[in-house]
């Protein structure tokens, strides 16, 4: 019998215009990323400590408002939600082109406009995850999210480079106004999706805790998110770790310009372009279940080499090392998140993920201390070959999960 043909998820109007404000979003996302601490050294003066107070803050709600946001993306449409999230932002940027304008700039405003994007990324970050599975059907799910980090990756590489152009051309604050058109510009998109999302029942409001609690309950309970969550916490805390002691090693102990570490990083972006396009064939290939634990446990072993470079042929295995581990990193997120989607109920999807991006983002800022206070402490070179150790062994919890008894995640019983 003859099969049927796979259509790609690319047939769909409704996933086009949402990858189409995706692309502009994420483009304009890194161009605000290099012209706000700009803003604040060109504009401001700021000193070295306002520069990591503004980091924090851009960085931070993800561990004020992670779990509540879930709970409260649960309790009603997210397409909404999307595209209001859209036009506050817009709205917040607009307003610190015309602070700067009329020469009112401050710190203080700075900050505060700060606050307000990192709240909005973790509610539209959220409630896109838990909104794609209305548009897309539960076998595309890979294939969407291998999309979603494809146009990420794209925007690591050209938009730091034009955000840089835009804020020599008119000026750092004026460039803010590229990121304002492209929330727009992804609002107006969201704004056209005709799929229908069905209203989530009328919940029985137990109290913002007790529901948050569900969420992590659920993830608790599940033998396969558990461990998913634990090893993305595990390893952003150490990529986080080694990322803070990378370019240090690289310029002082290796010995390169800075010129050609961006390079070396500009490789590390371009191999998980590649890693988000080939996740779906993957997929297909080796088992929706079974990549997931595979891509992180052959790829991981990679970072071992990367406390083993110098300043010859071996810069090599600092580049086949970021390059392989990260692709592989990549491929896992894009599998894991597309087993959430699948398997999670609908009612709770939006606390389930509030839950693991709570646990997996709130190792960033540990895992940066982790790293200084290491460095300090046994050397750059040393603690690149623990977090290497550790970043190997991190997959161990998923090896020994139900994962890898299985080839489809469909074959998986209920958690």
């Amino acid at each position: 019998m003859q099969q049927p043909r796979r259509t790609s998820v690319w047939c769909s109007r409704d996933f086009r215009l949402l990858t189409a404000g995706q692309t502009v979003t994420q483009l304009g996302t890194e161009v605000t990323a290099i012209a706000f601490p700009l803003t604040a050294v060109l504009l401001l003066n700021a000193t070295p400590m306002q520069l990591g107070i503004l980091v924090a803050v851009q960085n931070g709600a993800f561990l004020l408002i992670g779990l509540p946001a879930g709970v409260w993306l649960d309790r009603r449409r997210r397409r909404p939600v999307l595209i209001g999230t859209d036009i506050v932002r817009a709205l917040t940027l607009g307003a610190v082109v015309a602070v700067a304008t009329a020469g009112r700039l401050t710190f203080a405003v700075l900050i505060a406009a700060a606050a307000v994007m990192s709240l909005m990324r973790v509610v539209f970050e959220i409630g896109y995850q838990t909104y794609l599975p209305s548009i897309v059907r539960s076998e595309d799910l890979i294939q969407g999210n291998a999309t979603v980090e494809t146009v990420r990756a794209c925007g690591q590489i050209i938009g730091p480079g034009l955000g840089g152009w835009l804020v020599q051309l008119v000026g750092a604050a004026n460039a803010l106004l590229a990121d304002a058109a492209s929330f727009l510009l992804s609002a107006g998109c969201l704004w056209r999706v005709r799929t229908g999302e069905q209203a989530p029942a009328p919940p029985e409001r137990r109290g913002m805790l007790r529901e948050a609690r569900e969420g992590i309950a659920f993830v608790r309970a599940d033998p396969v998110l558990r461990r998913v969550a634990a090893t993305g916490a595990v390893s952003n805390l150490l990529f986080t770790a080694a990322s803070a002691l990378t370019v240090v090693f690289l310029v002082d102990a290796v010995g390169l310009s800075a010129g050609a570490v961006g390079m070396i990083f500009s490789a590390g972006s371009a191999a998980a372009l590649t890693a988000a396009a080939l996740a779906t064939r993957l997929a297909r290939w080796v088992g929706s279940a079974r990549i997931i634990w595979l891509s992180a446990a052959l790829t991981s072993p990679f970072n071992l080499l990367i406390p083993f470079t110098y300043a010859d042929w071996r810069i090599a295995l600092f580049v086949l090392g970021i390059t392989v581990s990260g692709g592989g990193q990549l491929v896992y997120s894009i599998t894991q998140l597309s087993y959430r989607q699948a398997v999670v109920p609908p009612a709770i999807l939006g606390r389930v993920n509030a839950t693991v991006r709570f646990l997996v983002m709130g190792a960033l800022p540990v895992g940066g201390l982790l790293g200084g206070g290491l460095g300090a402490l046994i050397g750059v070179r040393a603690t690149l070959l623990v977090i290497g150790l550790g970043l190997a062994l991190a997959p161990l919890l998923l090896i020994f999960s139900p994962l890898r008894g299985v080839r489809e995640v469909s074959e998986l019983p209920p958690g």
